[in-house]
């Protein structure tokens, strides 16, 4: 391996992200735009590999390397494209967009009055499921997941999907600071129960948290304080990532809040590295290592998956109807390469670029990206057109699934399982109940 070649192919790649975060953000003036994010995270999850490869702790030969940095910087064109694409070609129409910006904004409204009634109702969610993901410690989870189907564990969680605290508590604090400018003592209230709730092991509701905030006050932000919270609270993530990563194998709530404290306790005697890597070295390089293991192998050992996309159609299909469906590719990824793991149940993330290349190599990655630029700047029109308070909230909320995306099989799965399943129908399920709620008051869906 070349490191002088390594060194220039990361240069190149870090050039064309910093070119393309600055385009997308207006000069770092809306730097928590969907398109500089989901950038800046294809970026970000390649470099802790890259770094292992420039201290030659993971080897690839020149040929390798050439494919390897070829199709992020392909992958990241192709994206670009698909943002421009749709950007020209497509747009919405400004009375009926006018009208639905309208109804979500009331909804939003009327969830933000019914506040109060959300918290009696999470308390009692919280009382029955705790704090704990699925209500239960991480190793029962891990069987949980094993042994249910995807569909069942899904509606088994439906509850709290819908009355989240993390979704509640966005409400109230973008309803607080687009109506007072300030927190109420409810807001803050519910920040400490989503601060529980990552402490029990919700450890990517941290994200998620930091992220509303960061949006909802970024309109009383001046531009050059955007990356001066921005980074310090990136590294503030890792940080409590750690103690939640130490923390979420306790086998109780009260277990995992003694192991947190603990975790905290002992970081005097850890290495800025160590810190650092707090969101869990194999969390970080699993997925872009996936994808070098897929360019040390395909088309070498293994053919493009020219049907890829209609395996990744038929996903849609829960188990429970279609029993023989292929399987997703981050488990194929692992019954092909690490055989021992998935007799075990265990599985591994995989790089967004990765379905793009297994379909049919570069020009799959340029596809696969172009269609994800395509989606993504829908959203973004979508969020922006909606405006106001729910626009806010909506792109708050939406917000971990650009880690999903990254870290994600097939463009239709991630519709599916981030658009459809894990967002609209949780936050419709939640605004039809504020809905009811108000009809048996007032006898009328009156906003």
């Amino acid at each position: 391996m070349s490191l002088s070649l390594l060194w220039f192919m990361v240069l190149c790649e870090i050039i064309l992200w910093i070119v393309l975060v600055i385009h997308f953000s207006k000069g770092f003036r809306y730097f928590l735009n969907i398109h500089s994010v989901v950038i800046s995270l294809i970026v970000l999850y390649s470099l802790p590999s890259t770094i292992l490869m420039l201290q030659d702790k993971i080897t690839m030969n020149n040929a390798e390397i050439l494919i390897l940095f070829s199709t992020i910087y392909i992958g990241l064109i192709g994206y670009t494209f698909g943002v421009l694409f749709f950007k020209r070609l497509f747009f919405f129409k400004k009375r009926k967009i006018a009208k639905l910006s309208k109804i979500i904004n009331a909804l939003f409204w009327l969830t933000y009055k019914y506040r109060y009634v959300l918290l009696f109702i999470i308390c009692i969610v919280l009382f029955h499921w705790g704090f704990m993901p699925r209500g239960m410690s991480y190793r029962q989870s891990v069987t949980y997941r094993m042994e249910t189907p995807g569909v069942m564990q899904y509606f088994n969680l439906l509850i709290p999907y819908v009355f989240s605290v993390l979704m509640v508590a966005m409400i109230s604090i973008v309803g607080d600071l687009k109506k007072y400018k300030k927190l109420s003592w409810l807001s803050y209230l519910f920040i400490i129960l989503v601060v529980l709730s990552i402490i029990g092991g919700h450890r990517i509701w941290i994200i998620a948290l930091f992220a509303c905030l960061i949006i909802s006050f970024q309109p009383y932000l001046k531009r050059r304080h955007n990356l001066l919270i921005v980074i310090p609270v990136t590294i503030m993530i890792l940080v409590i990532s750690g103690g939640v990563r130490y923390a979420r194998v306790g086998e109780s709530f009260t277990e995992n809040t003694n192991r947190f404290y603990e975790y905290f306790l002992n970081t005097k005697n850890m290495t800025f590295t160590d810190l650092m890597w707090g969101w869990g070295m194999n969390s970080i390089t699993a997925p872009f290592s996936t994808y070098i293991t897929l360019i040390k192998n395909i088309p070498q050992n293994i053919k493009y998956d020219y049907s890829a996309y209609i395996k990744d159609f038929s996903l849609l299909i829960p188990t429970i109807i279609y029993s023989e469906r292929p399987l997703p590719y981050n488990k194929w990824y692992v019954k092909t390469f690490e055989p021992e793991i998935f007799q075990r149940g265990g599985g591994k993330t995989f790089y967004v670029l990765g379905f793009g290349y297994l379909f049919a190599g570069p020009v799959g990655v340029f596809i696969h990206l172009f269609l994800c630029g395509i989606l993504f700047e829908f959203l973004n029109k979508f969020f922006k057109k909606i405006g106001g308070a729910a626009g806010v909230f909506l792109y708050s909320y939406f917000f971990i699934q650009f880690f999903r995306f990254v870290v994600g099989c097939g463009f239709i799965v991630f519709i599916k399982t981030s658009l459809i399943l894990n967002f609209f129908i949780p936050i419709t399920l939640l605004f039809l109940f504020t809905l009811v709620v108000n009809l048996l008051i007032f006898g009328k869906f009156k906003f």
